[in-house]
């Protein structure tokens, strides 16, 4: 038996990297009858070699996976690098915090890229590390890429080393061609940006693990995947803005949801600029969401 990881899902096989080779393969007869969830990408195999010529096996079993992303399917992730522009496509926030929301229901690391810094002049660089400050102070972690002059790409390289990441981002970010110059020679599908937005269109339509190395694996997955946040009970949407549950306690009243009750802690330091105001803005359009699915079901 040898252990590896799916790759890449096709119609009716498998592609598994071991550490020999890449192998083809189907699923065994009694693991196929008795599967009670979907085989996807990132899965953690064992495969019998069936044919070593033509790298063909069957997969034996399926280990138990650390985490799951369900659209697409992606499994066994350590982290998620979310690649974002400050302009060309314009910054939206909102976008970033669903990704976060999502990244922490689903126990996933998160990175954030601001990609495209060429095209930034000083005072755009400044509001943007005015943004930046807040999520730094959060503890989230923060890198600047470029494709034009190739800055950052060392960095974004290192930062997966050793690891399975997944990258996504709304569409036109960059995210096919900052993939392009980690993976020289290699062709991804690549969008204009275009629309009163500012968007592109999706390139990606399926998920496959690139391979770097022996141990690092990099993912390209559709672009929406975090945005539409998972369903979680609306008590603990507090607990995936840090910030706001860092002064649970602190309001003038216990049910505070820090919806503008009176003597509410988090208002205050919104007002001393201590919280982003539209951190606080999505902490409450994802609660009222949560609220509304509850109701609905």
């Amino acid at each position: 038996m040898l252990a590896g990881r799916v790759v890449e899902e096709q119609k009716n096989y498998y592609i598994v990297s071991t550490a020999r080779k890449d192998v083809r393969c189907t699923l065994k007869g009694a693991l196929l009858k008795k599967k009670k969830q979907r085989l996807c990408t990132g899965d953690a195999v064992s495969v019998q070699i069936i044919n070593d010529d033509s790298a063909e096996g069957i997969i034996c079993s399926i280990s138990p996976r650390r985490n799951l992303l369900p659209r697409p399917p992606l499994a066994n992730l350590d982290q998620v690098i979310f690649v974002n522009c400050f302009k060309h496509p314009s910054l939206d926030t909102e976008a970033i915090d669903r990704f976060l929301f999502s990244s922490m229901s689903y126990d996933v690391e998160s990175v954030i890229v601001f990609n495209k810094m060429d095209l930034l002049d000083d005072e755009e660089f400044g509001e943007l590390e005015d943004i930046e400050r807040f999520y730094k102070n959060i503890g989230y972690q923060i890198l600047h890429t470029s494709v034009q002059d190739v800055s950052g790409i060392d960095k974004l390289i290192d930062l997966c080393k050793d690891k399975t990441s997944a990258f996504t981002g709304l569409s036109g970010v960059g995210k096919s061609s900052l993939l392009s110059l980690i993976f020289p020679g290699m062709e991804f599908r690549t969008s204009e940006v275009s629309g009163a937005r500012g968007r592109g269109t999706h390139t990606t339509t399926h998920t496959k693990l690139l391979s770097l190395d022996k141990n690092t694996f990099i993912a390209d997955t559709p672009g929406f995947a975090f945005v539409d946040v998972p369903t979680v009970d609306e008590g603990t949407v507090i607990a995936h803005f840090p910030e706001i549950e860092a002064v649970t306690g602190q309001c003038k009243f216990n049910n505070c949801i820090h919806d503008a009750e009176p003597g509410c802690r988090v208002i205050e330091l919104i007002e001393a600029g201590e919280i982003a105001p539209w951190r606080h803005e999505h902490y409450l359009k994802i609660y009222g969401e949560m609220v509304r699915r509850r109701k609905m079901y």
